[in-house]
């Protein structure tokens, strides 16, 4: 026999309120007596895109009267071009509270604030937060001495600003995290964060980083990546001036856009820091170049199997060029595009690709092609590519929409092309 089965009922919900919600989840079904009295909400959301204060207001109010034995699994709270003024912040903190005190696990809030607004400090010492995403326009100065999210997986930044004002919040933050496995920062702006420019992480193992607008970007100093635990990467950014520290040694995967270069950028440590990557994704011509600029200090990507790169028929193909030759083992390769040719002259080509000679020594036994239109000087390039690819075993074919009337006259002109086997979508 437990020792609490007996209790008063207030005082059971006493000693609920102070469970997770995985452990109030476990204790309703301990016996039939418990499952009457502990309450699992999976899933509590409020959004409004006006300024409603009567139904925030009662919203709210059913939270904060809700009795301590309602757990919460999942709490969203969205709140966008509202006019907070204090007593509202003050109103909304009390709710964030309140939720955290029932063991929230996945806890999601999106509300347009002003900069005078300060999230609760309890945020960051929540044991029960296994997902946190906060967004868009909070800006995050002061992270108490204490804190700590000792469960904390999954951390999605929209659009937040970090301010230093005593030590670095975004690394306090970090280091506040034991278990913290994925870190996306979506829509950022770091050149205008006040912080230590270095991304630490001993347990990381994802890493989004994407900015949105690329007008009138001002180029910010060193970035540091120091997260040997890292499996994933997604990067869009401009490049900043240097990469100092650059620890990715588990990296299986990378993504990479800098559609913005700085002329003056060192990618030196950032370059060598792939060397043990196994897919990579190129999704810009300016990051292509960037092999070429940097070719000196290519590393040999001898776990390189899966290579994407996108281009038009416009782009040169240099960077391919280097990355090829320091690229043994590659099997898969990914045009997201077409390929380099010139339509008015087919037989004349960029100096990157005369004679093909670099393609005779690669193992690429799958070759795909996105976008491809069937014209002439297409046609002529890609005969000249499958010559010389010595272990080509698949060509898989994409049809352009604007060609698709053309599918079955450019699949029977490749068909008439010897031992390459054709699929076309």
């Amino acid at each position: 026999m437990d020792i609490i089965s007996n209790l008063p009922k207030d005082l059971i919900y006493h000693i609920i309120s102070f469970l997770s919600t995985k452990q109030a989840l476990c204790l309703k079904y301990a016996s039939k007596k418990f499952e009457s009295l502990v309450t699992i909400i999976p899933n509590l959301d409020f959004e409004s895109s006006s300024e409603i204060r009567g139904c925030l207001l009662y919203f709210v109010c059913g939270i904060l009267a809700r009795p301590a034995n309602h757990r919460l699994r999942r709490f969203s709270l969205k709140l966008r071009f509202i006019n907070f003024d204090s007593s509202r912040y003050k109103l909304v903190n009390e709710c964030l509270i309140n939720v955290l005190n029932r063991g929230v696990l996945d806890l999601e809030l999106d509300i347009n604030v002003k900069e005078d607004y300060s999230l609760p400090s309890e945020i960051f010492t929540c044991k029960s937060v296994v997902k946190l995403k906060l967004g868009l326009g909070f800006v995050i100065d002061l992270v108490p001495k204490n804190a700590l999210l000792p469960s904390l997986k999954s951390l999605i930044l929209d659009s937040v600003r970090f301010v230093n004002l005593d030590g670095c919040a975004f690394q306090k933050i970090l280091s506040a995290c034991p278990v913290l496995e994925e870190l996306v920062i979506d829509r950022l702006n770091w050149e205008k964060w006040n912080w230590s420019r270095v991304v630490s992480s001993l347990t990381l193992e994802r890493f989004t980083a994407r900015r949105q607008q690329w007008d009138n970007v001002h180029i910010y100093g060193n970035l540091s990546f120091d997260t040997p635990s890292l499996e994933y990467l997604e990067y869009a950014d401009v490049t900043p001036f240097e990469y100092p520290v650059v620890n990715l040694n588990s990296l299986v995967e990378a993504k990479l856009s800098f559609p913005v270069v700085n002329v003056i950028s060192d990618l030196t440590n950032l370059i060598k820091g792939f060397k043990n990557v196994q897919i990579l994704r190129l999704d810009s011509i300016n990051t292509l170049k960037l092999f070429h600029v940097f070719r000196e200090v290519v590393p040999m990507f001898v776990n390189l199997s899966n290579l994407s790169f996108l281009a038009g028929p416009e782009d040169c193909w240099l960077g391919l060029k280097v990355l090829l030759k320091k690229s043994p083992n590659l099997k898969t390769l990914i045009i997201m595009g077409t390929l380099h040719y010139n339509d008015d002259d087919v037989e004349t080509v960029c100096h990157c690709l005369v004679g093909y000679s670099f393609l005779l020594t690669c193992h690429i036994e799958v070759l795909k092609i996105t976008e491809f239109k069937g014209d002439i000087g297409e046609m002529v390039q890609i005969k000249h590519v499958l010559e010389k690819l010595p272990s080509l075993e698949l060509l898989e074919l994409h049809v352009h929409p604007t060609r698709l009337d053309r599918k079955q006259q450019i699949m029977d002109d490749l068909l008439m092309f010897p031992r390459v086997k054709v699929k076309f979508s």
